[in-house]
């Protein structure tokens, strides 16, 4: 953190330090928001108030580790670049310095990936009346455990919340899957952040930058 800031400094930038995401209604649209990603192993879901901030605003991801990030799953949330715990000064310097200019700071072989998924999954999202088809066939069961997998609940997590088993959040998940034609837990979080309203919960490191 201490050479992120310096470096912030380097380019003339006000930071802002916080413990928690800003509020949606509170984000300025000009401002850099820097999630850090330790002790956060998002692995194949991210907190659906960071893909919401995503959506609107510039947002990073820094002090990552190669083991516990995927950068297709960050690219498909809108999420501008990631840099990793071991980066070097002069990285995030010219990734910042980038994504400042309205560029990605990503590998270029996880662009390659996510584009390729976000051409495959254009035909399902295309019709609206689809969409909406899918949200009518969703039991209420069926969205309060998809509102939960979009905050980052895991099936245990989601068993104890609702007082069911793990196999009866198994079936209703898939049930969920085959509905909304997602293939997994990434596909119907992308699918609940476009059709599905959400309560939505924070609590990340964030840093707020307003360059």
């Amino acid at each position: 953190m201490n050479v992120l800031l310096k470096v912030l400094e380097t380019m003339c930038c006000n930071v802002k330090v916080d413990t928690n995401l800003p509020e949606l209604n509170e984000a300025k649209q000009d401002n850099l928001y820097l999630i850090c990603a330790r002790d956060t192993p998002w692995n194949d879901m991210l907190p659906a108030h960071l893909m919401l901030l995503a959506r609107d605003h510039r947002v990073i991801i820094y002090n990552a580790k190669h083991e516990e990030i995927s950068e297709q799953l960050l690219l498909m949330a809108n999420v501008k670049g990631v840099f990793y715990h071991n980066d070097t000064p002069d990285i995030l310097l010219k990734g910042i310095s980038k994504i400042l200019n309205d560029e990605l700071w990503f590998k270029r072989s996880s662009i390659c990936k996510a584009f390729g998924n976000l051409l495959a999954q254009q035909p399902k999202y295309a019709a609206s009346e689809q969409s909406n088809d899918s949200l009518e066939k969703l039991t209420k069961r069926e969205r309060t455990i998809i509102h939960l997998i979009s905050q980052g609940a895991k099936n245990k997590d989601v068993a104890e919340k609702l007082h069911i088993s793990d196999h009866t959040v198994k079936t209703h998940l898939y049930s969920a899957f085959r509905k909304t034609n997602a293939r997994n837990r990434i596909e119907l979080v992308n699918w609940a952040q476009k059709f599905l309203p959400c309560a939505l919960q924070h609590g990340a490191p964030a840093s707020h930058i307003n360059p």
